[in-house]
């Protein structure tokens, strides 16, 4: 069984992070474990709002990540635990909002804190915003390149209605999806294809 890590970016609890995250959940699902083969991919979200995810503004360790190279060794337990959940995941895929043309600081600092764990895993990005979210996904790819993870190259780039920005609609967790979110369920089915062809390459 391949544990996919599904990290979202933002700690924001009233946006549309998660509801998208679910969205994409369920399309990722079906597409890794079809009906007709038995399960291979177990889905695991991380609520970025929850520890022990190194999210949010207040974290600090005196550690240099690159030269740690055991979970045991980390100097806070919220990292250490942090270290041990992504070294348990096999790929990723990233879920996250554009903020002023680039990606939460949270994400960024959920990252940082880890070096090795990253190294040669798979990943793919689905973002999302105003403008589609591409500037964010791009700023993401290199720095995903500089932990030597495989990244999926074609992102998946979300553009978001206005009223889900300045307005009161949200993509809820639960119950039916927003018709806009449909044309983009190609796009996460191809990313999904290609996690799939890089999990195999890592391991032949």
């Amino acid at each position: 069984m391949h544990r996919v890590g599904l990290l979202l970016g933002s700690c924001r609890p009233n946006g549309n992070n998660a509801g998208i995250a679910a969205w994409a959940a369920q399309l990722l699902d079906a597409r890794l474990n079809p009906a007709d083969a038995s399960n291979t991919f177990e889905i695991v979200p991380v609520d970025p709002t929850k520890a022990p995810q190194p999210f949010g503004p207040v974290l600090y360790s005196a550690c240099l990540p690159a030269q740690i190279d055991a979970s045991d060794a980390y100097d806070t337990p919220v990292i250490r635990d942090w270290s041990r959940f992504i070294a348990s995941c096999d790929l990723f895929v990233v879920v996250t909002p554009q903020y002023n043309g680039g990606y939460p600081g949270e994400l960024k600092n959920a990252i940082d804190h880890l070096y090795r764990e990253w190294h040669n895993k798979p990943v793919a990005i689905v973002a999302f915003g105003g403008h589609g979210g591409n500037k964010c996904a791009a700023q993401l790819q290199t720095v995903f390149n500089q932990v030597k993870m495989r990244v999926v190259p074609e992102p998946v780039c979300i553009t978001l209605p206005r009223s889900y920005i300045t307005g009161g609609d949200r993509v809820a967790k639960d119950g039916e999806y927003p018709e806009f979110l449909a044309q983009y369920v190609e796009a996460v089915h191809d990313a999904a294809d290609k996690l799939k062809a890089l999990v195999a390459e890592t391991a032949a």
